[in-house]
């Protein structure tokens, strides 16, 4: 690095020797005039080596400190990441120790109480080559006590397995007496099962009860006395029932129908549900107990069960009539209107449907529709 003041000092030395050479040889006076041009030469060159050392000599020092700053700072993040590296790796073996190794000391005390244990043990129990030949003469006696009772109770058993096949012989001959009793009975109890059963049929058509329980053709005249003759027969089924006998899916209907005309309509839902389990094709079956649970108040279960039908034989009118009057008693006309239409489209000729659907357009303010429907019942009426 090149100083600019190192030479100063000579060069000042240098300028003496000339200042005192004119001194001395001029004839005029010299001495004013070369201070009156070295001084304003030297202020000069003094700003001139001011201005040199502040504008290139000093931000070149401020550059080389800052530089030497930043090189402090890196080596002090150094120093500080290298002795965060030493402590954790002293931190990690510090941890080693304790958890890998124990003191020897206190290895040695276990080891001293383990051993002092053991002789305790010793003293309050016995050698496993002891008790091995303990347990070998234990067995020997059993074996030999057993053979002795084996011969002695020999005897005994054979005694006792001749009773007990003379008794298993006379419970055989019991056995096939009470199979053929059973076999005579069962007989019985299926023919018996089954002439109630047509029984029931018959004389549920002979009294003229209907199918189906839809209002408009109910037998109303049907007398206490032939209803009970129908209950008794049912009543008889019923214990057949009970005695876990299989009765057809149709009686289970007809007994459906005997227990809604006797005003128990618990039992002919009962009944109708048990004769849809076992027939899915049963429509009548859906339709009495879409009536019944209507009437119970169990409406849910009313439409879901008239749904079920629809989705097994969508062409049943009936099906379709049912479901609408429980939509039209519970003011759903728009369904209600869906499912009376339904029935038109399945029966043309239906000719009071023409005038209920009009009706049900006339309340929902459908006003076009009504007249429409109003003028087929009409013409339908005047063909008849």
């Amino acid at each position: 690095m090149n100083i600019p003041f190192k030479d100063l000092f000579t060069r000042m030395a240098s300028l003496k020797s000339v200042l005192s050479f004119a001194q001395g040889g001029s004839f005029i006076k010299a001495d004013k005039k070369i201070f009156v041009i070295l001084g304003p030469a030297f202020g000069v060159f003094i700003i001139a080596l001011f201005c040199y050392w502040f504008l290139i000599e000093k931000p070149y020092y401020v550059e080389m400190i800052e530089n030497n700053g930043e090189l402090i700072k890196d080596l002090k993040f150094t120093r500080d990441k290298l002795r965060k590296i030493h402590e954790n790796t002293v931190a990690s073996y510090e941890d080693k120790l304790k958890t890998e190794y124990i003191q020897k000391s206190i290895y040695d005390e276990r080891v001293k109480d383990y051993e002092q244990k053991l002789e305790t043990f010793k003293s309050g129990f016995i050698a496993m080559n002891e008790h091995d030949r303990q347990i070998k003469e234990l067995e020997q006696k059993l074996k030999e006590e057993s053979q002795s009772k084996e011969n002695q109770s020999k005897e005994n058993y054979e005694q006792k397995i001749l009773a007990l096949e003379q008794k298993v012989s006379s419970l055989e001959d019991k056995y096939v007496n009470q199979k053929i009793v059973l076999e005579n009975s069962l007989e019985f109890v299926n023919e018996e099962k089954e002439t109630l059963e047509n029984t029931l049929l018959i004389e549920r058509r002979k009294v003229l009860i209907p199918s189906l329980i839809l209002p408009e053709i109910m037998n109303r005249a049907i007398t206490a006395d032939i209803l009970k003759k129908l209950v008794t027969t049912k009543d008889r089924l019923e214990r057949l029932e009970e005695m876990n006998v299989i009765l057809k899916p149709d009686t289970y209907f007809e007994m459906g129908l005997v227990s809604y005309y006797n005003k128990q309509n618990d039992k002919a839902i009962e009944q109708w549900e048990n004769a849809v389990s076992l027939n899915k094709n049963n429509v009548k079956a859906y339709i009495c107990l879409g009536i019944a649970y209507n009437e119970e108040e169990m409406y849910d279960n009313a439409v879901k069960i008239l749904k079920r039908a629809i989705e097994i034989n969508p062409k049943y009118a009936t099906l379709h009539l049912v479901l609408a009057r429980i939509y039209e008693q519970n003011e759903m006309l728009d369904d209600a209107i869906y499912e009376y239409s339904e029935v038109i489209e399945i029966n043309q000729e239906a000719v009071d449907i023409h005038y209920i659907l009009g009706t049900l357009y006339e309340r929902n303010g459908m006003k076009e529709e009504a007249k429409k429907c109003f003028a087929q019942y009409e013409k339908l009426k005047g063909k008849k």
